[in-house]
């Protein structure tokens, strides 16, 4: 690695969707000004938990298979970088999905917005609740504002728990059945913890606005048919992903950012401000060193808390604290004949106190077109996160054991008369790396924003801090960039 170069220089730490992100959107703002780029990514690989393999023909995703279209800073970042023509929608016959009960599988409810219905008609025709839980559910109109939202302002400072606004606004039936299982096929959390203001801000904003989630939920629908003339955002279904799997976005990155310098098995061991110079020195496992104008940290925030600690005690507990849960996903190939199921959906979630092994199933051959043999069909399952760590110690034999264990009980998967009940198995291990948006969430990370400021040339990027998806990540990554190029560029000298 250079020690000095002409211009500006600037090293991005950590080589994932985001650290990849925040290099391009960098490239393209600093397109005619003279600025080395590098990036440096401590293990063997780009992409993070982006992960996409090819067998028997059949396309797994390891990681996440999707970006949501609400958030268009991942459809956006595909159009930048000349895919647009391979972004393809879920398939339209199979949108919706499934909740397990007990013994089966049910149709989740009609409309059903993670926590709460735009149809009461819907939910009281679905089997997912009882009488009681539906009669619960449906009175949440009735139901009183929280004390704090009198007069119908959200508070700044205002949080609470999944746990706590579910169960006070529509029941723990609703809670525990339907939006634990929901949040957690999201966040991996623990509902007692989960941050609703940092999650899903909009229904406290409901409740706040109308008095009530499902009034504010009708309101919005009502807006979005009024919308459905404009020509943009009714193109892509909710869901959409590249033709050739997720790890094709990492390939069209790296394909763009051919003139930077993209570094993998690179560690970095400390980062000092050099005050005289204005530059910071990043040293490095192998003993090499770099000096850079600005540093950007895309690493998990228990990562850049341990790089930054020395220069602020504040800042680095403030980053410690934020804590992360681990996961795995479990792909399967089968022969389409031999799951009875008819897959007419995209997956299921599973509520936690079914003491069910996997928190989620995924229909991903059905979820999008092309994925494999019309005689073979890919299903995903998700194990791990917050409410069950303990899963993780186990060996991944035993975790695929216990995946399809579940997956042919609800699918009714029939074992062939010879060899392997499946053609392949793929177990993936994401340790550490869902960031846990405990309930004040928002505020930490805007303490941690103010601390920032104090690291002239030193900015974050990731999924600890805004959110969790795809699409958030790269959004993190672009204003992380921008603030770059602020920095050095627009700041007095």
């Amino acid at each position: 690695m250079k020690t000095e170069s002409a211009g500006k220089k600037v090293v991005i730490v950590g080589g994932g969707i985001s650290g990849l992100a925040a290099a391009f959107r960098l490239k393209q703002l600093s397109a005619g000004k003279s600025v080395d780029i590098e990036l440096v990514e401590a293990g063997p690989r780009l992409g993070g938990v982006i992960k996409t393999e090819i067998a028997d023909q059949c396309l797994l995703e390891c990681g996440p298979d999707s970006m949501l279209t609400a958030k268009p800073w991942g459809v956006d970042l595909m159009k930048a970088l000349g895919m647009e023509n391979q972004i393809i929608e879920t398939e339209k016959e199979n949108r919706r999905a499934f909740i397990a009960g007990s013994d089966c599988l049910m149709p989740m409810p009609e409309g059903f917005r993670l926590i709460a219905p735009e149809s009461i008609a819907a939910l009281a025709a679905s089997p997912c609740l009882s009488l009681g839980g539906k009669l619960r559910a449906v009175i949440e109109p009735l139901v009183p504002r929280h004390k704090a939202m009198i007069g119908g302002k959200l508070p700044e400072d205002f949080d609470e728990s999944l746990y706590s606004f579910v169960t006070r606004r529509l029941g723990k039936e609703a809670l525990d059945k339907l939006a634990q299982p929901l949040f957690s096929g999201i966040y991996t959390a623990d509902p007692k913890t989960l941050s609703m203001r940092a999650t899903m801000p909009q229904f406290l904003e409901y409740e706040a606005e109308y008095g009530s989630v499902i009034r504010g939920l009708r309101e919005k629908q009502a807006q979005s048919r009024e919308m459905q003339g404009l020509p943009e955002g009714v193109r892509y279904s909710m869901f959409v992903a590249p033709e050739k799997g997720m790890e094709s976005l990492v390939a069209g990155l790296k394909k763009n950012l051919e003139d930077v310098s993209l570094q993998t098995g690179k560690a970095v061991k400390e980062v000092d401000y050099l005050t005289h110079e204005k530059k910071w020195r990043l040293s490095f496992a192998d003993g090499s060193y770099c000096h850079a104008d600005a540093i950007v940290l895309c690493l998990p925030a228990k990562g850049a808390a341990k790089l930054l600690s020395h220069l602020n005690d504040k800042l680095a507990d403030l980053l410690h604290s934020i804590n992360y849960a681990s996961s795995a996903v479990v792909n399967f190939v089968l022969e389409r004949e031999n799951v009875l199921h008819a897959l007419d959906g995209f997956g299921f979630v599973v509520p936690a106190n079914l003491g069910r092994s996997v928190l989620a199933g995924s229909f991903s051959s059905v979820k999008f077109k092309g994925r494999s043999p019309a005689n073979l069909v890919v299903l995903r399952a998700f194990l791990g996160g917050a409410l069950f760590p303990e899963l993780m110690e186990l060996s991944d034999a035993q975790l695929r054991d216990r995946a399809f264990a579940d997956l042919s009980f609800y699918l009714s998967i029939k074992a062939p008369a010879r060899g392997l009940p499946f053609r392949e198995a793929l177990v993936s291990r994401w340790n550490d790396s869902m960031p846990q948006y405990a309930v004040g969430h928002r505020q930490k990370v805007e303490a941690i924003g103010n601390e920032m400021t104090l690291l002239k040339g030193a900015f974050l990027g990731g999924a600890a801090y805004t959110g969790v998806g795809i699409p958030d990540c790269i959004q993190s990554a672009n204003q992380a960039a921008q603030s770059v190029w602020e920095s050095l560029f627009q700041s007095p000298s």
